[in-house]
């Protein structure tokens, strides 16, 4: 993964432009602008129906008694296809499904549903802040039925917003309050200022200490623009330094007014050549076959049948 500074910098040499030191912070149009076009070419890859494997999240939740409505992570973009789960009960959530059905099931004088089924529902709740932003609104997930317990666990798969990393992780390094950095696989914001030890956070869920600082998983958006106050020319890009260059590059033309179709046409195959090698080959079935996907679902308990 290269970072803001490096992929930058390399834009500017490729299209014979001076090459700033430093662009995050920094008041001049120039730096700007070059920010503004990686923002707008790294959000422009995100936003298509491509699954991005490098953008690909799980997240784990408990169910609380008699409670339906749940936040959802705060980097929450999209949900991933057929990857939602009911982990205690080792089933499949049903879904997202339709108003009707959700009505149906919420509503209905007897409810014959033991399967829980879920909607994605928009911003309408859960308004606060979380640090480096002022203030932001998360969706929300609904289950039905609701929960029936305070220990099922439920998974959901889905595709998170944030497209930029924070800087890596550093031993033996003063931390203030706040501070947000990469560590194995995973986001971190300090919530213990102190001095790192040796060993890098790797905790999925929770907080860890290191040395005396005390790291906390970060879910939430840490996104390329002026309202990510922690933003840093040292953080790094998961999209391809060469795929975002060529973006900026025709995104740079179209700004100046110039001729830019050949090179938006040569990016436009370059983005389906690096998709393709991030999520392999598709193989399709050409095979007939009644039903769908849940007949040929594993039916056997966890460890056998008794006899």
């Amino acid at each position: 993964m290269s970072t803001i500074k490096e992929i930058l910098q390399n834009f500017c040499y490729r299209t014979n432009l001076p090459a700033p030191t430093s662009f995050v912070g920094v008041a001049s149009p120039t730096e700007q602008q070059y920010l503004s076009l990686f923002q707008f070419i790294g959000d422009n890859l995100r936003n298509r129906p491509y699954m991005w494997p490098q953008l690909k999240r799980g997240y784990t939740f408990t169910t609380t008694t008699d409670e339906s409505v749940y936040q959802l992570p705060g980097d929450f973009y999209k949900l991933l296809l057929s990857d939602q789960w009911d982990v205690t009960n080792q089933w499949p959530l049903t879904g997202p499904i339709s108003d009707y059905n959700m009505a149906l099931r919420t509503y209905a004088v007897v409810g014959i549903q033991t399967m829980k089924a879920y909607q994605i529902v928009g911003p309408t709740q859960y308004l606060f802040s979380t640090s480096p932003y002022s203030q932001r609104s998360a969706g929300t997930i609904t289950i039905s039925p609701a929960g029936q317990n305070n220990t099922d666990e439920l998974f959901l798969g889905y595709i998170s917003c944030n497209w930029i990393w924070p800087r890596d992780w550093a031993a033996n390094t003063a931390y203030s309050l706040g501070d947000i950095r990469t560590g194995n696989g995973y986001v971190y914001r300090v919530t213990t200022a102190g001095t790192s030890g040796t060993t890098r956070p790797s905790v999925s869920t929770g907080t860890e200490v290191d040395g005396t600082v005390t790291w906390t998983v970060y879910r939430e958006p840490y996104l390329c623009n002026p309202a990510n106050s922690a933003l840093n020319d040292s953080d790094l890009c998961l999209f391809d330094e060469d795929l975002m260059i060529e973006g900026m590059r025709w995104a740079y033309k179209q700004a100046k007014g110039q001729d830019y179709q050949q090179e938006r046409n040569d990016w436009e195959q370059q983005l389906k050549g690096a998709f393709g090698r991030f999520d392999g080959p598709t193989r399709i079935n050409m095979g007939d076959e009644l039903g769908n996907d849940w007949y040929n679902f594993p039916n056997m308990p966890q460890g056998g049948w008794d006899v």
